[in-house]
C-alpha cells in the first residue's frame, strides 16, 4: 500500500472514530471537547504565515513576504528583512540595507538597526567595525539590564571585546594624526561599555591604563636599586651604539660587517637576539633554533621570534635598505663611495649635493647616505647634523631605528603619517627598541629583557601585564602549541595578524574548514593570509590548501596550475596532495607528470604507511599499463603483491591485474595461479566472482589440460 493510500485510510479511521464518539456523549460534551480541541490547535499554530515561515526557519520565502509588503521602508519591515539576511548568510546585503537606511528617530528601533550592522560586520569577519557597531547600538539603550541582556546573548562577544579593546589600544600608541582623539574616544566607550556589562579587574586595569596614556620616546627609570646603589643596565651604552653601527651596515647592505659588529654584543643573550635581527634583514629568514633564549627564560624575546614579528618583511627586506637594491647605477655609485675613506667619501658625497642639477630627490638619498656613513663608522658627531636637516619619515627603516635609539627620538617623529603604515612599523620598532635596552613604553608592559619561569607566562600575560603584546603573544603561542584549536586560532588570526603566528591561525583555520568541505569558509580563510609575503614554509602550506580547495570545488585546471606554482618553490610538498595530483594527472591522462609525483612519493616512502606505499606502487602500475609499458606495470604490480600482501585490496587488484597482461601474453598458468590467490583472499563476493569468470575464461582459451610437470619442449 502506498503512502498516500495509508494516509487517506488513517484519515478515514480518525473520521469513524469521531462519529461513535458523538453517538456516545450528549451534545454538549461534544461542544465543550471540539472547543478545547480548537484553542489547543489555535495555540500551537503561530498568528501569521511570516510567524509560521519563521518557526521552520524558510528565511528565503520570508524575505519575498517582508519586500512584497507596501509600507517596505518603515523601520519594521527594514529590520525585519535586515535579520532575514543575517539569517540566510548574506551580511553583506543586511549590511548595505542597512547602511542605506538613515538612522531611525526612535531608540530602541536605532539601537536593533546599529546591532544588525554589528553581527553583519562580524560575519565579514571585520572584528573591529564589529565592536564598534555594538558599541554605537549601546549609546541607543538606557537601561542597564536590558544592555546586559542584549550583550550576553551575543556568543564570545566578551572575548571579542577584550580583543578589539587590545588592537584598537596598540594601534592607539602608533597614532600621533588628527584621529587620535576619536581613537581614544572609541577606546573609552568600549573600556566603559565593558565595564557595564561584564565588570571585573581587567576592564578597570585597561581603564587605568588608558587614562595613564603612553609614549613613544625612551622611558626613565629607576638607576639605582633599593639600597640606592647603581644599577648595571641590561644592554650597556657600547652595546647600544654597536647595535646603531650594524643597522647602520644594514642599510647600506654590508651585512658580513653588520653582523660581525652584533657578534661583538657583550650579554650572551642580546647577542644573540641583534645576530638573528642582522641575519634576517640579510636573507628573510630566523633563527634555526632559539635555544639561547629558552634557556635564559626570556620570554618576550622568545616570543618575538616563536611568532616572528618581522614577519611582513620576510619576502622583501627593501624598505630597510637605502636606495633601490635593484637599480645597478645606484649599487655601483654606492660601492664606489664606500671603497674610499670616509674624508673622500664625505667630500664626494657634499660635491654631488652642491651641485645646481640634481634633482630633491637625489639630494635627500645623498643627505641619507651621507647619515649611513657617518652612524656606521661611529661619527655620531658629524652623524647629529645630518639628523636634524633631513626628512626622518623618508629614511629607510633601519635608518630611522638607529637615529631613534641613538638620539632618543620619539617615534612619533619617525613613523609615517598615514595611520595604517605607522601601525605596521611601530609594534617592530617598539620591540627592537627594547631589545636595544630602550623601553618605549608606558608601566602597562613587561621590560622586554624580563625573564622568568615558563610555568609564569600565563599570570604575566594574563593578570600582570595584560596589555602586553609579546607576552600575550607567547602565551597564546604555547597554549595553542599544546592544543591547537578553532577558537583560539581565530583570536590568534586576529589579533595577531602582523605575525608569523597570526598566518599560522590563519592557515590552520582554512585547512580545518576545507577539511571539512567548508570551502566558503576555507577560501575566506586563505585570502585573508597576504601570501605575497611569506616565507617559503607557509607559502608551501597555502598553495597546498589552495590546490585541494580548488580540487574539492571542481576546478582542477586551476588546481594544477596552483600545484605547478608549489612544486617551483623547491620544497617538501604534503604526499596526500601529490597523490591527489597525480590522480588527478592521470585522468587527464598526463602520464608522465603522475609518474614524477608518484616517484616522488616513493623516494621518501619512509614516512608513509605501508596502504599508502601499497597504494603508490599500484598507481604507479597502472599510469605504466596506461601508457603500454606492460614490463614495468608488471614490475610494480608484483612488487607490491610480494612486498605488501596484508594491505589486501591493493594487493589482490595488483595481481588481477598482473594476470591480464599474463593472459593477454599467453601466459595463462601464471595468470590462473595469481587469480586463484584472488579467489581465496578477496574480502567481497564481487571479487571472487570477477576472478573466476577469468579463470573460467582463461581454461576456454587453454583447451586440453596440459601436463604441468614442465613447460620445456623438444622441437626435434
Amino acid at each position: 500500500m502506498g503512502l498516500q493510500a495509508n494516509f487517506n485510510k488513517a484519515a478515514s479511521t480518525a473520521s469513524q472514530d469521531v462519529m461513535i464518539k458523538t453517538y456516545r456523549f450528549p451534545m454538549l460534551t461534544l461542544v465543550v471537547l471540539l472547543s478545547l480541541c480548537s484553542v489547543s490547535i489555535a495555540a500551537s499554530q503561530p498568528a501569521s504565515f511570516e510567524q509560521w515561515l519563521k518557526q521552520y526557519g524558510a528565511w528565503d520565502k520570508l524575505e519575498k513576504e517582508y519586500a512584497a509588503e507596501q509600507d517596505k521602508d518603515t523601520p519594521e519591515v527594514i529590520l525585519k528583512r535586515a535579520e532575514v539576511y543575517l539569517n540566510l548568510n548574506s551580511p553583506q546585503k543586511a549590511l548595505e540595507l542597512i547602511e542605506m537606511t538613515p538612522a531611525f528617530a526612535d531608540n530602541a528601533t536605532e539601537s536593533q538597526r546599529l546591532w544588525y550592522g554589528g553581527q553583519a560586520h562580524r560575519a565579514l569577519g571585520d572584528l573591529s567595525k564589529s565592536v564598534l557597531w555594538f558599541s554605537q547600538a549601546a549609546e541607543h539603550i538606557s537601561d542597564s539590564k536590558d544592555m546586559q541582556r542584549r550583550f550576553e546573548s551575543e556568543p564570545e562577544l566578551e572575548t571579542i571585546w577584550k580583543d578589539v579593546w587590545l588592537k584598537l589600544y596598540w594601534a592607539f600608541g602608533a597614532n600621533h594624526t588628527m584621529s587620535r582623539g576619536a581613537q581614544k574616544d572609541a577606546l573609552e566607550r568600549i573600556n566603559r561599555i565593558g565595564l557595564t556589562v561584564w565588570g571585573g579587574q581587567y576592564w578597570e586595569k585597561a581603564g587605568l591604563t588608558l587614562g595613564a596614556g603612553k609614549t613613544n620616546a625612551p622611558t626613565a627609570k629607576a638607576n639605582t636599586d633599593e639600597k640606592g646603589l647603581p644599577l648595571q643596565p641590561f644592554v650597556s651604552q657600547q652595546d647600544r651604539e654597536a647595535i646603531v653601527k650594524a643597522l647602520a651596515l644594514v642599510s647600506l647592505e654590508k651585512f658580513e660587517q653588520a653582523h660581525a659588529l652584533a657578534a661583538s654584543i657583550s650579554r650572551p643573550a642580546v647577542k644573540f637576539f641583534w645576530v638573528s635581527v642582522i641575519d634576517f634583514l640579510a636573507t628573510g629568514q630566523g633563527p634555526a633554533s632559539l635555544a639561547p633564549l629558552a634557556e635564559s627564560n626570556h620570554l618576550k624575546a622568545l616570543a618575538f621570534w616563536q611568532g616572528n614579528v618581522l614577519a611582513p618583511y620576510s619576502a622583501s627586506r627593501a624598505g630597510w635598505l637605502l636606495g633601490n637594491p635593484d637599480s645597478a647605477p645606484w649599487t655601483k655609485f654606492r660601492n664606489n663611495i664606500l671603497n674610499m675613506s670616509v674624508s673622500d667619501a664625505n667630500k664626494a658625497i657634499d660635491n654631488e649635493l652642491g651641485s645646481m642639477l640634481i634633482s630633491e630627490q637625489t639630494a635627500e638619498l645623498l643627505n641619507n647616505f651621507k647619515l649611513a656613513l657617518s652612524l656606521s663608522n661611529g661619527d655620531f658627531i658629524g652623524s647629529s647634523t645630518t639628523w636634524n636637516k633631513i626628512n626622518k619619515k623618508h629614511l629607510p627603516l633601519a635608518l630611522q631605528l638607529a637615529g631613534a635609539l641613538l638620539f632618543k627620538e620619539d617615534l612619533n617623529a619617525i613613523l609615517p603619517d598615514t595611520a595604517s603604515k605607522a601601525f605596521a612599523i611601530y609594534p617592530v620598532f617598539t620591540s627592537l627598541c627594547g631589545a636595544a635596552g630602550e623601553d618605549r613604553t608606558s608601566g602597562d608592559q613587561a621590560d622586554f629583557w624580563i625573564s622568568a619561569p615558563k610555568n609564569s607566562l600565563k599570570q604575566l600575560a594574563t593578570l600582570t601585564y595584560p596589555m602586553d603584546k609579546l607576552l600575550l603573544l607567547a602565551h597564546w603561542q604555547n597554549a595553542f602549541s599544546a592544543s591547537p584549536n578553532r577558537n583560539l586560532a581565530k583570536r590568534a588570526a586576529y589579533l595577531f595578524d602582523d605575525t608569523s603566528f597570526g598566518t599560522s591561525a590563519l592557515l590552520y583555520l582554512a585547512d580545518q574548514e576545507v577539511r571539512a568541505k567548508r570551502l566558503q569558509l576555507g577560501a575566506f580563510y586563505l585570502n585573508k593570509v597576504k601570501s605575497d609575503s611569506l616565507p617559503i614554509d607557509q607559502k608551501t602550506e597555502w598553495l597546498d590548501i589552495k590546490t585541494r580547495l580548488e580540487l574539492d570545488s571542481g576546478r582542477p585546471a586551476a588546481a594544477l596550475k596552483t600545484y605547478g606554482e608549489m612544486g617551483a618553490l623547491d620544497t617538501d610538498i604534503p604526499v596526500m596532495t601529490r597523490l591527489r595530483m597525480a590522480l588527478l594527472y592521470q585522468q587527464n591522462r598526463n602520464y608522465e607528470a603522475a609518474r614524477e609525483q608518484l616517484l616522488a612519493m616513493w623516494k621518501s616512502r619512509t614516512g608513509m604507511t605501508t596502504a599508502l606505499q601499497a597504494e603508490t606502487l599500484f598507481w604507479l602500475g597502472e599510469g605504466e599499463q596506461a601508457m603500454r609499458n606492460p614490463d614495468r606495470a608488471l614490475d610494480y604490480y608484483l612488487q607490491l603483491a610480494w612486498q605488501y600482501p596484508q594491505e589486501n585490496i591493493w594487493a589482490l587488484t595488483a595481481m588481477y591485474r598482473a594476470s591480464l597482461i599474463y593472459e593477454k601474453r599467453g601466459k595463462y598458468e601464471t595468470a590462473k595461479r595469481l587469480l586463484g590467490t584472488v579467489v581465496k583472499r578477496a574480502d567481497r563476493k564481487e571479487q571472487r566472482e570477477a576472478a573466476q569468470a577469468r579463470i573460467a575464461a582463461i581454461d576456454k582459451k587453454m583447451g586440453k589440460e596440459t601436463s604441468k610437470e614442465s613447460t620445456l619442449v623438444y622441437p626435434f
